[in-house]
């Protein structure tokens, strides 16, 4: 097994040794730039670890964390107890120096090493050549809380993509790929500029856009509004459909007639002497047809009211 890794969780690493010890019986190791925490614990179980030269060896007490009520977080700590005991023992078991220094460095925190002291202490059974690291990972590592710092050499050097970036930019900027570094810096200030100034354009092109739309729809729905067409009430909602499709909404608004009284159906004749609803008075729809009065006064009852407060009036009733 391969292993290049600055830790993880310590209950699945100890699942993982017993897994691989349960599917082969047994396993080897090999380490890379960094084996860390729940790592080391992987390492030590195998029959054998070679580790690189230049590679880093981190032990220190597993940790937790616990939520829950009393019951709940005393449980998970006497778990942690005992996985801590765990790790504790498979490094004693492996260490060749003193319990009593190991345990010096074990309660003391994070107790970092280089390969060779990883393989003084008899963590490593065999040191192999160095590996090569990137500026990345050489960060991520002492990030990590590493004191100990990659050689120089061990850090892979990246190659130097300048004049290639600079002839990309040249031919992206719309000039010859043998362009100047000066020549190039114009050109984007250049670009910049004129991309400045379209955000401008673009930005007051809109606000005014957006004026105008609003002040269209605002006289459009006053004079709905005078005409009687929409009221205070449905205006907010109107505005809203208009600012979403002026065209369509304006259409529909056009097409719609102007809300009137139920009782502007009743017609007052042209010398004034009696009210009609459609063409008939009060008494000569009763005589005539007594159904329409009737079906008039519960689907229209204003209107009703209208026309027999005219009968009453013309019959000089009170």
């Amino acid at each position: 097994m391969y292993l290049m890794t600055v830790g993880g969780d310590c209950f699945q690493a100890n699942e993982i040794v017993n897994i691989l010890n349960e599917v082969f019986g047994s396993y080897t190791a090999e380490g890379g730039a960094i084996v860390a925490s729940a790592g080391t614990y992987i390492a030590i179980n195998a029959t054998s670890f070679v580790f690189a030269k230049n590679g880093q060896f981190m032990i220190h007490k597993p940790h937790g964390g616990a939520y829950g009520n009393d019951k709940e977080v005393e449980s998970y700590l006497k778990l942690l107890q005992n996985m801590t005991a765990i790790y504790y023992a498979a490094y004693v078991e492996k260490c060749t120096k003193p319990e009593k220094e190991l345990s010096e460095k074990w309660e003391s925190g994070d107790f970092w090493m280089t390969a060779k002291e990883a393989k003084e202490w008899g963590f490593v059974t065999e040191i192999k050549e160095a590996v090569k690291v990137t500026k990345a990972l050489a960060a991520q590592i002492k990030k990590s809380g590493s004191p100990i710092a990659f050689a120089q050499t061990d850090i892979i050097v990246e190659p130097n993509n300048i004049d290639m970036d600079l002839k990309a930019m040249a031919v992206a900027a719309g000039l010859d790929a043998n362009a100047t570094e000066a020549e190039v810096n114009a050109r984007i200030k250049e670009n910049a500029e004129k991309a400045s100034k379209y955000d401008t354009l673009k930005a007051d092109t809109e606000r005014k856009e957006k004026e105008e739309k609003a002040k269209k729809i605002k006289a459009f729905l006053d004079e709905k509004e005078n005409q009687k067409v929409i009221n205070a009430t449905n205006r907010t909602k109107w505005q809203q459909l208009l600012e979403a499709d002026f065209e369509g909404n304006k259409v529909l608004l056009d097409d719609m007639k102007p809300v009137q009284k139920l009782s502007a159906e009743i017609k007052t004749s042209a010398d004034g002497t009696g009210a009609t609803y459609q063409g008939k008075t009060f008494e000569q729809l009763q005589d005539e047809n007594p159904e329409a009065l009737a079906e008039l006064e519960e689907t229209n009852p204003e209107a009703y009211d209208a026309l027999f407060a005219d009968w009453k009036k013309r019959n000089q009733i009170k």
